[in-house]
């Protein structure tokens, strides 16, 4: 049997915009995955105090996100898990799922957040479960984290900084998304249609902005 190659692909998706979808679709190319993985948190541990939108908002609107890409898939495990989201549990939860089959897991990370990447849980251990890749999102980020991870992490290092996504990112984000919102301006240009109308049926949005 072939070696599986997926890529996962998490985040808080509050909400999940064009961005991501871009992001995959780069990935998927680039890396030659069979597969992509959106997996929504639960309760991410860099963002806690501030408020998301539900666990089931934000599993909704990813779904939608992914409708119609028939190699792109919403993982809902971290969010039916609840508590906080650590990175090591879904990476080895995954390898348990496909044991016995020869899988590569690629494991997408924004070079933002490889400024937090040594404090994660198990931080270290990453590497032997899956091949990181950064996204870049801010190339002096990534200057700043691989210093970082020279210093803190030294024997894993060059592990965790080795491969890097071409891809030039879409100037959106998700608190653009949210700050339009509450302003009542459209969104139409940074989020899929059924992404936009399960926003406005909701009202989520309205009353924040970061």
């Amino acid at each position: 049997m072939a070696t599986l190659r997926l890529g996962l692909y998490g985040g808080s998706f509050d909400p999940p915009h064009l961005g991501h979808l871009h992001v995959a679709c780069a990935a998927h190319d680039e890396l030659g995955l069979d597969r992509v993985r959106l997996i929504p948190a639960a309760a991410p541990p860099h963002k806690q105090g501030r408020a998301l939108a539900s666990a089931a908002d934000r599993l909704e609107m990813t779904r939608r996100l992914a409708a119609g890409t028939p190699w792109l898939e919403v993982d809902a495990r971290e969010i039916e898990r609840g508590g906080t989201s650590f990175t090591f549990d879904t990476l080895s939860e995954v390898r348990a799922e496909f044991a016995g089959r020869d899988i590569e897991l690629c494991f997408l990370i924004g070079s933002d957040s490889l400024l937090d990447l040594p404090g994660w849980h198990r931080a270290a251990e990453l590497i032997d479960l899956a091949t990181i890749v950064t996204v870049p999102r801010d190339h002096r980020a990534i200057a700043e984290a691989s210093a970082l991870l020279r210093a803190r992490l030294p024997a894993h290092a060059d592990a965790l900084l080795a491969q890097v996504l071409e891809v030039e990112p879409l100037p959106i984000s998700s608190s653009q998304v949210r700050a339009r919102c509450l302003a009542g301006l459209p969104i139409d240009e940074l989020v899929p249609r059924g992404v936009a109308e399960w926003i406005a049926s909701r009202g989520l949005y309205r009353g924040r902005t970061s």
